[in-house]
């Protein structure tokens, strides 16, 4: 029952998808979940948005690349496990900010509200997998490829709406369609605020 988890990279100027590793974990006759993986000294050190943890620059602890033409960079994932039994299906979601993979050139406000922006879609999509997730009808004998399924629709349309994002606001530069799209995204965040204590 191992799910790889995707990495979404976004700056104010750019994206860069990244797989990174897989985390697994076991639940043997609905028991307790049992985590088997340690996580890496990034996942350790990475910010939890579920708190509605709100970024500032002194979070951008990557060294930046100076031959990019991003201002800066920010790095988060929507993180699965799951695991399942012969009659049921359970999962923990964790959406976080990696820190030292996140830097920036320009330490300007609107550019931070934009890089906060990118943090918010993917708590969005952590809760849309939630949904997803919740709504699902149990099939022991397809689960593990619905599941991946439904993990794969979720990544792909939040990367299409990641890039909505970045071109509609052209990486927070143009400043009336970023606070049109921090309401957005806040309405929609809003929207969906029943699926927002999903299990971690």
């Amino acid at each position: 029952m191992i799910l790889p988890f995707l990495m979404i990279i976004f700056g104010s100027i750019g994206i860069i998808n990244t797989p990174v590793k897989q985390a697994k974990f076991t639940i043997p006759n609905k028991s307790r979940i049992t985590l088997s993986h340690t996580p890496p000294r990034s996942e350790k050190e990475a910010i939890n948005w579920r708190n509605r943890r709100i970024l500032n620059w002194s979070d951008f602890k990557g060294a930046p690349i100076e031959s990019s033409d991003n201002a800066a960079l920010t790095s988060t994932s929507i993180l699965i496990n799951y695991g399942y039994d012969e009659n049921e299906l359970s999962y923990q979601l964790k959406c976080i900010f990696y820190p030292h993979k996140s830097w920036t050139k320009v330490e300007k406000v609107y550019i931070l509200a934009h890089e906060q922006g990118h943090f918010d879609i993917s708590q969005l999509y952590t809760r849309k997998l939630h949904k997803a997730l919740s709504e699902y009808k149990f099939r022991h004998a397809t689960v593990e490829k619905d599941i991946q399924l439904i993990y794969q629709r979720i990544t792909q349309e939040q990367a299409g709406y990641q890039q909505l994002y970045d071109k509609e606001t052209n990486h927070s530069r143009h400043r009336d369609k970023q606070v049109l799209w921090q309401q957005i995204i806040e309405d929609q965040l809003d929207s969906l605020k029943q699926y927002a204590n999903y299990p971690q």
